[in-house]
């Protein structure tokens, strides 16, 4: 079954290169091994400096590495981040991170797209636990409406086309997402709350085990009435959402170790149309009341070895990754059409260790079988019932060094034999140097991306609307990014100001043909440029007082000089935290802007194809109060200026809002 899976269609010069590499770093441990190896060149014992190896960043290299060493550009939201400010749903958390802009469709619980540095949804890469979540049938993208905060440990967010590291689906950037680790002994938490719109959220978690075996498992619900999407009638749109997340870590042995991983969400979002009714009607291309539903389903599983030889100098991992997904869309009851989407993923991964002292490296090598799956289903349409797959198998390299507490480098390239597509092969690279005098750190990334076109691109097929492309070719995306990060008043005050820019080739855009008043997708001539300026603050003000904040300048134009629609070109964030009364009490207060942005809209009265949708700004507040050692009690505000905006034309977002709940630890 292995060889099966391994398998290829045929060898490349550049395939063999890289195998080449990989068959030398993966033999070179077996070498120090040999008899003839000399003593004095065997790994050294574990010194001080190995703490340099501690997991600090994890998503932007092929291993843990110390963020100030890491050349691009990473920012990482941990518990405690999560915990303060007390936000539900993963995208609202996402809005402070610089450079990612996010668009809802109206209520909680329709699809929310996140974007990095101007790219599209589909270019965000998104990974829970390791996990590609990415929906095969969703156009490869991840919908990040679905995600709730409850139990998510660390989020790290990785800017700048990936591809050399992550293959596919990642020009924007990588979204990796860590949920809580098992504990050591027992313990359980409990949360619930409620507030406007009808809301209620539960959630519960037991972790626990011994240094052998340790799990967790965690449960959680969210439920809202919600709010109509259109502005021109009333009638509320219900959401809700179940998540089961299980962990479970087991040490096979003194170096070897096994992490399993299982994850379903189930979720039902009542929605609003747009009328494209024909003949027109006088609401045409606005958003109207139905009785359209849509139920989805996403299972994620992970079975993972990891072993460390030579006193951790040479580490190995295999695992094997599935996601499984499936939709439908349905209208007073009755199932009209669906889809189901699977990715298999096997991957093997070495890598040596080299050096004690100032000079460090990490050689690297890894191999990557993929399998996607596509099975689109219609009750309406007997022609767009079909079933499609894709196959990948991929080598990556890549070389880190690191110059001891002051800087580093790292190197990498990737090579995938596609099935469906011509191969690629893509680099990456990344710099960083820190002057400890004005305690001034430089760093710089160039990186390429690769996106696929999706199955729905290709093969998607509405007769009424949509008319699918097979010739489609995938995007190709080349950028930088140059930063400074500078530390203040003896690193209480960290501020970091980069500049990055993106060109993308043979963009997939939607175009309209009048003659059969059907939509198609083409790769668009030229080139889409994405530049700007991303500015981080991060402030610990003494008194129980910090603060951060950021700010956004973005251009994400079109081949013909147009803004891309859903790319606000200023957008901001500022955010206060203050503990009092010996920490027991906690308030934060954080400020969204976003700026004005442009947005398709298809109203025939109008002569516009484009509409810029207003700025914004959203005033959040929570307070927090522990009662107890065990209880926690607090009170969120959202919205609470009562802000009237759109994220998407045609649909309302919703307005001031106030919760209050407990978390209790049992």
């Amino acid at each position: 079954m292995l060889s099966s899976l391994l398998r290829t269609d045929g060898p490349s010069r550049v395939r063999a290169r890289c195998c080449s590499i990989i068959r030398s770093l993966l033999t070179l441990p077996a070498l120090l091994a040999a008899p003839g190896f000399t003593a004095a060149a065997q790994p050294a014992a574990a010194t001080p400096a190995e703490a340099d190896w501690e997991e600090i960043v994890v998503v932007a290299n092929q291993l843990p590495r110390p963020a100030r060493v890491v050349g691009s550009t990473v920012t990482v939201l941990d518990a405690a981040d999560i915990d303060v400010r007390r936000i539900d749903l993963g995208a609202e958390l996402l809005r402070e991170v610089p450079g990612l802009a996010v668009s809802r469709s109206g209520q909680v619980g329709n699809v929310t797209q996140v974007r990095i540095r101007g790219a599209e949804g589909n270019h965000t890469l998104v990974l829970i636990d390791g996990i590609e979540a990415n929906d095969p049938g969703f156009g490869s993208e991840f919908n990040f409406a679905d995600l709730l905060t409850y139990d998510i440990g660390r989020v790290e967010v990785l800017r700048g086309p990936q591809s050399a590291l992550y293959g596919s689906e990642a020009i924007g950037g990588v979204i990796s997402i860590t949920t809580a680790e098992p504990t050591v002994g027992l313990e359980a938490h409990a949360e619930a709350q409620g507030g406007s719109f009808g809301t209620t959220q539960f959630g519960a978690s037991v972790a626990g085990g011994t240094d052998a075996i340790a799990g967790r498992l965690s449960a959680m619900r969210y439920d809202t009435d919600g709010i109509s999407a259109s502005a021109i009638q009333p009638e509320k749109d219900g959401y809700e959402t179940r998540t089961v997340h299980g962990k479970l870590d087991v040490a096979l042995g003194e170096r070897l170790s096994a992490r399993v991983v299982l994850r379903q969400a189930d979720n039902e979002v009542e929605s609003d149309r747009q009328d494209f009714d024909f003949p027109p009607t006088p609401t045409e291309g606005l958003i109207v009341d139905s009785d359209d539903v849509a139920e989805s389903r996403q299972r994620h599983a992970l079975l993972q070895l990891d072993a460390e030889l030579f006193d951790g100098r040479w580490l190995q991992r295999a695992a094997l990754s599935y996601t499984d997904t499936r939709s439908d869309n349905l209208q007073g009851g009755e199932r009209l059409s669906g889809n189901r989407g699977e990715r298999r993923k096997l991957e093997y991964r070495s890598t040596l260790r080299l050096g004690d002292g100032a000079w460090r490296h990490a050689l690297t090598g890894a191999v990557q079988r993929e399998l996607l799956s596509f099975e689109a289903l219609s009750v309406e349409f007997a022609d767009a019932n079909q079933q499609r797959d894709d196959d990948q198998t991929s080598y990556v390299a890549e070389y880190a060094l690191t110059f001891g507490r002051r800087g580093g480098l790292s190197v990498g390239v990737r090579h995938d034999d596609n099935h469906r597509f011509d191969d690629a092969t893509t680099w990456r690279a990344t710099a960083s140097w820190l002057f400890e005098a004005p305690m001034t750190r430089l760093h710089a990334s160039y990186g390429e991306g690769i996106t696929n076109p999706s199955f729905v691109e290709l093969f998607g097929f509405l007769p009424s609307s949509f008319r699918p492309n097979p010739d489609l070719e995938p995007e190709r995306a080349r950028g930088y990014d140059l930063g400074v990060e500078q530390s203040l008043f003896g690193g209480r005050v960290v501020a970091d100001l980069t500049w990055f820019q993106t060109e993308l080739e043979r963009e997939i855009v939607t175009v309209f043909d009048p003659n059969a008043f059907v939509s198609t997708v083409i790769n668009e001539p030229g080139e889409s440029d994405r530049k700007g300026l991303e500015l981080a603050l991060d402030a610990r003000l003494g008194g129980g007082w910090s603060l951060t904040g950021s700010y956004t300048w973005l251009d994400a134009t079109e081949p013909d000089g147009r803004r891309e629609v859903r790319r606000p070109r200023h957008s901001g964030s500022v955010n206060v935290n203050y503990a009092f009364a010996g920490d027991r009490g906690n308030l934060n207060v954080g400020v969204i802007h976003q700026g004005e942005q442009q947005d398709n809209e298809f109203v025939s009265a109008t002569p516009a194809s484009r509409v810029t949708l207003d700025d914004y700004r959203l005033l959040t507040a929570a307070v927090t109060w522990r009662a107890s050692p065990r209880l926690e009690l607090f009170l969120r505000g959202e919205n609470l200026l009562d802000e009237d905006y759109s994220e998407v034309f045609g649909y309302r977002a919703p307005g001031a809002a106030g919760y209050a709940g407990f978390r209790a630890r049992l």
